[in-house]
């Protein structure tokens, strides 16, 4: 019987239509649309069973990790839904051990609900728990068998448990207290448990005497799986310019090199990783989190990818071979259980929390072998940014991160690339992003402006704006397409509240975002003006083209950086006005009634506007086309 995966490759052989059609499969390619429908039916799987564990455990928290990730993907809200409905189940509270890192692993998954929805509820009972933590902090001895040595850091599983959950508090909060136990206790744990010289991870302190059938030391895949993925989580998260940043990027190199020397013929990594003649069967949960860890470090530009991406495809390959028909992965190495001899049908909980984390980082690898795509997610350790990106270029959203700085804008940030790649996730780990290494760079001026695209309110001649978003939902995550919406507090416009959301679409291929913004308010007139525009540089003579329907801004060079245009198309008929710094177009919009308008941007060095007349030329015929 052939396994799903490869079904599901024979069904989705046919290109999508349009312009993001993917090319037909060649040797070591995955495609992302099989990518995500094996996902899905893993997941799906899983979610039909009856719990084999507590659901608030570590069993269940890595599931949810991954649950997370398919759902940024998804073409479904299935997988978020059912992580709110486990949320409200156990009252957002961890599990019961204080202490106990195994305990904190679902709160990743409430933080990460929490940045989107930003409901209190979600963040309050691990919040307190972790405030008790801070407040009686233990120091015991680290040695397994010393009592209260699980009340730290002292297995190392437990950097995948805890430290994750305690870099997403910080983010959510603010609080360097709980960055500041996070590194302080992973680097006590690394200094007890890591060894220098293999560049693995002794699971606990019990084993650095024992020794395996041929000799060599006793590392579980597992528990370094556990150890990669842990890394790829607190990499993912922690600011770029935080001052330990490279003793995790450093780590995290060294294990990489090790861990895919080690990979066996069939691509999947033994229970044991230095003696795999003793651990003949193939297993999937260690396996699933190097899969996920190395694929993460390729997509963020730490691994070099010529070097690494083979390894991750082919250890793609061999996990899904491990799916049958149903959705259900196999090859699980149970809990407790003898290593070396196990039901090779055997699934669990965390295996498929693994591959789920591995496909969402196989399905943007796949993004970066299409002609044309589009990209999307949240970015909390630069400030709760939201970011979203084509082939052609990438936008930025501000987020109640960079609002506690004292920075606030709802106006739209624009990153100008030279590549077809995607470059977003990247960008903000390997470079800084306000120069051109040879892709593009970010050096588009906001501040409290539209920027380019951005709306609100215009009474008594005057724009009144919200500040910067404070959630947000991903609808439709490439590769045609991205789709989200982000929403925003009320602000006051003549004595009234006006909530506004925003329904962001980028098409793969195109400049021009198209934008479907809301407008609700209480009271009042059923009708206001609303204006959408972009923020104009003091000069002279602008070369700024306004019609009825739309705006077109040519910015002033920038010496070495090159020009940047950008452009608002109306769909209703709209009069132009301007502030000392803004142009806008200004058309009614009924309460709760939807503005439909298109904005966007071109740069002279992407290869498609070299001058004023090419960006100009551009705006005017989309904007006959919506006509």
């Amino acid at each position: 019987m052939k396994t799903l995966a490869t079904l599901l490759i024979l069904v989705l052989a046919f290109n999508f239509s349009g312009t993001a059609a993917e090319p037909a499969d060649s040797p070591g390619k995955v495609r992302s649309a099989a990518v995500l429908a094996t996902m899905k039916a893993v997941a799906d799987w899983q979610l039909a069973q009856p719990p084999r564990h507590a659901t608030d455990d570590w069993t269940y928290g890595a599931l949810y990790a991954g649950m997370m990730a398919l759902s940024h993907i998804a073409d479904s809200p299935n997988y978020h839904d059912a992580m709110v409905e486990m949320g409200n189940k156990h009252g957002w509270k961890p599990a019961k051990r204080p202490y106990h890192a195994d305990d904190h692993c679902v709160g990743q998954t409430y933080l990460e609900l929490y940045f989107q929805h930003r409901d209190p509820a979600m963040l309050g009972p691990l919040k307190e728990r972790f405030d008790f933590i801070l407040a009686t902090e233990r120091t015991n001895d680290l040695g397994f068998r010393t009592k209260g040595s699980q009340e730290r850091w002292s297995w190392c599983d437990a950097l995948f448990m805890a430290p994750p959950a305690w870099l997403r508090m910080y983010l959510a909060t603010g609080d360097k207290r709980y960055l500041d136990l996070m590194d302080r206790e992973w680097k006590a744990t690394s200094d007890y448990l890591y060894d220098k010289e293999e560049h693995l991870y002794f699971r606990d302190s019990t084993y650095f005497e024992k020794r395996e059938a041929n000799g060599k030391k006793i590392f579980w895949s597992r528990g370094n799986g556990w150890v990669m993925g842990g890394l790829a989580r607190v990499l993912q998260m922690m600011p770029p310019e935080h001052p330990t940043r490279k003793f995790y990027e450093q780590q995290f190199l060294e294990m990489a090199a090790k861990v895919a020397s080690l990979q066996q013929p069939d691509g999947l990594w033994r229970s044991s990783l230095l003696d795999a003649e003793s651990y003949p069967l193939k297993e999937t949960s260690g396996s699933g989190f190097y899969t996920f860890a190395l694929a993460w470090g390729v997509n963020r530009g730490l691994l070099d990818r010529a070097k690494y991406e083979p390894v991750v495809r082919k250890a793609w390959q061999a996990l899904t071979d491990c799916v049958n028909a149903d959705g259900k992965l196999e090859h699980v190495q149970p809990i407790g259980a003898d290593p070396k001899k196990f039901d090779p049908t055997h699934s669990d909980v965390y295996g498929v929390g693994a591959f789920l984390l591995a496909g969402s980082e196989l399905y943007r690898l796949a993004l970066a072998d299409l002609p044309a795509f589009a990209y999307g997610n949240f970015l909390p350790q630069r400030k709760d940014d939201f970011a979203w990106e084509n082939d052609r270029i990438a936008f930025r959203a501000y987020g109640p991160g960079l609002e506690r700085t004292g920075e606030i804008s709802s106006g739209l940030d624009i990153w100008c690339k030279r590549t077809r790649k995607p470059v977003v996730e990247r960008w903000f780990y390997v470079a800084d992003y306000h120069k051109d290494h040879g892709e593009g760079l970010d050096y588009y001026k906001v501040g409290p402006s539209r920027g380019c695209g951005g709306t609100g309110i215009w009474k008594d001649g005057k724009l009144h704006a919200a500040n910067n978003f404070v959630t947000w939902n991903i609808l439709e995550n490439g590769p045609a397409r991205v789709v989200f919406e982000l929403g925003y507090t009320p602000y006051e416009v003549a004595g009234l509240k006006v909530k506004e959301t925003r329904r962001i679409t980028l098409e793969a291929g195109s400049n021009l975002n198209r934008i479907e913004t809301r407008f609700d308010w209480e009271g009042g007139p059923s009708e206001m003006v609303a204006a959408a525009g972009i923020v104009t540089r003091k000069e002279p003579n602008p070369a700024l083209d306004k019609s009825a329907r739309h705006l077109a801004y040519w910015e002033p060079e920038q010496p070495g950086n090159g020009i940047i245009g950008c452009g608002v198309i109306m769909t209703a008929e709209s009069e132009f006005v301007s502030t000392p710094d803004q142009a806008l177009l200004t058309t009614a919009v009924q309460r709760g009634k939807p503005l439909v308008y298109f904005a966007g941007a071109g740069w002279s060095k992407s290869g498609d506007f070299a001058t004023k007349e090419d960006w100009f030329k551009y705006l005017v015929q989309q904007s006959n086309t919506l006509k």
